[in-house]
C-alpha cells in the first residue's frame, strides 16, 4: 500500500513539473489566401482551419532565458479548408520559437512544411499554378495576445511554395488570425538582478559560405543550377541575445548567368555584388537571422536592385551551421545551406 502511493505522489510531482514547462495548445483559425501574384487578386478567398501544438518552455537561471523571459519552443500541426479549391486545402509541420514581448504579448517565429490535397491546379493560364509540388516549405510568424492565463488571440503571415522546385510555382499567401487555448501556464519573469550578465563580446567579424541549387524562373530553362555565396560579416550585440549587423556579399546564381548566355549577352563577373543589413535573435544554441539590402553589381536581365534574405541557424562554440532563404522583392530565388565562423573582437 505505501509503495502504491509512493508511486501515487511521484506521479502528481512529475505531472506537476511536466505542466509547469510543457503544454498542448488548440486553435480555431481563418484568414484571407491569396496568391504570391499581384495580378492576379481574382483567385484570393477566405479559409477556416484548425491547429494543435505542443510547447516547451525554458526555465533556469541562465541570461538568455532571463533576457528572453521563459522563451518557449513548440511544435504545430495546422489543417486550412479552402472553400475554392486552389492547389486543394492545406496541411501544414511547423517548428517554433517563442518569446514575450510584454505581460499579456508574444511573438513566434516557425519554418516548416506544408502539403495540398491537390498537387497542381491549372488556372487559365497555364503558367500560373500556385503549388506544383507535393511538399512545399511554410512559414509562419506571428503575434499572440493572452486574454487570459491559457486564451489568447493571434494574428500571423503565412508563406507557402516550393521555392522553384518545381514550376511554374506562384506560392500562397495566408493572413491569417485565430483564437487559441493552451495549457500551458503563463509565467510572469523578469531578468533576475541577482543573474550578472555573462561576459561576452559586444564586436564580431566573420564570415559566411552558403550553397544550394536552383530552377530558372524562366521556363525556356530546364534543369538545376548551382548557388553559392560568400558573406564577410559585421555584427554588434545589445546583450547576449540580440545583434545587428552588415555583409557585404558576393553571390552567383547559375540560371541568370545561363539565362544571360542564352541570350547572346555575356560578362566578364558573373557574379553579384550586394550588402545587406540584419538582425539577429538568439534563442539558446538557436537563432534565426533576416535582413534587406541593395544589390550592387547584378547581371543585365537582372532588374530588381534589391534582395532579402532569412535563416534559421544552430551555433556552437565560434562555429554555426544552417539554412537560409534568399528571395529578390520577396519572390524566393533559391535556398542554401549555410556554414559559418565567428571571430569575437575585444569588448
Amino acid at each position: 500500500m505505501r509503495r502504491a502511493v509512493n508511486i501515487l505522489l511521484l506521479l502528481i510531482v512529475a505531472g506537476s513539473a511536466w505542466s509547469q514547462s510543457n503544454g498542448w495548445e488548440f486553435s480555431l483559425t481563418g484568414s484571407y489566401m491569396t496568391p504570391n501574384n499581384f495580378n492576379m487578386p481574382e483567385y484570393s478567398a477566405g479559409t477556416v482551419g484548425a491547429e494543435v501544438g505542443w510547447w516547451h518552455r525554458a526555465e533556469g537561471e541562465e541570461w538568455w532565458i532571463q533576457r528572453r523571459k521563459n522563451p518557449s519552443f513548440g511544435v504545430r500541426a495546422s489543417f486550412a479548408f479552402i472553400p475554392e479549391g486552389i492547389s486543394g486545402h492545406r496541411l501544414g509541420l511547423v517548428g517554433l520559437v517563442s518569446a514575450p514581448l510584454g505581460n499579456r504579448l508574444d511573438y513566434y517565429i516557425g519554418l516548416g512544411l506544408s502539403g495540398y490535397t491537390l498537387s497542381q491546379y491549372f488556372t487559365h493560364d497555364k503558367e500560373n499554378i500556385f503549388i506544383t509540388t507535393l511538399v512545399s516549405c511554410l512559414i509562419d510568424v506571428g503575434f499572440n495576445y493572452r486574454l487570459t492565463d491559457h486564451i489568447s488571440l493571434s494574428a500571423s503571415l503565412l508563406h507557402s511554395s516550393n521555392g522553384m522546385l518545381q514550376r511554374p510555382n506562384k506560392g500562397l499567401n495566408f493572413l491569417q488570425w485565430g483564437l487559441r487555448y493552451n495549457t500551458l501556464p503563463t509565467l510572469k519573469s523578469s531578468i533576475a538582478s541577482e543573474s550578472p550578465m555573462p561576459d561576452f563580446h559586444r564586436h564580431e567579424i566573420g564570415f559566411t559560405l552558403q550553397g544550394g541549387a536552383v530552377v530558372s524562373r524562366d521556363l525556356n530553362q530546364e534543369g538545376y543550377f548551382p548557388c553559392y555565396d560568400l558573406s564577410l560579416n559585421y555584427q554588434y550585440y545589445f546583450d547576449p541575445v540580440v545583434a545587428v549587423g552588415g555583409t557585404f556579399d558576393l553571390w552567383y546564381n547559375g540560371s541568370h548567368y545561363g539565362l544571360s548566355r542564352m541570350y547572346g549577352e555575356y560578362y566578364t563577373f558573373p557574379c553579384y555584388v550586394s550588402t545587406l543589413g540584419y538582425i539577429e535573435g538568439f534563442w539558446g544554441p538557436l537563432s534565426i537571422k533576416a535582413g534587406i539590402g541593395p544589390v550592387l553589381v547584378a547581371p543585365p536581365r537582372v532588374n530588381i536592385r534589391f534582395y532579402e534574405r532569412v535563416g534559421a541557424y544552430y551555433n556552437f562554440g565560434h562555429h554555426y551551421v544552417g539554412v537560409s532563404l534568399n528571395a529578390h522583392a520577396g519572390m524566393i530565388e533559391f535556398i542554401e545551406w549555410a556554414y559559418g565562423y565567428r571571430i569575437p573582437l575585444s569588448k
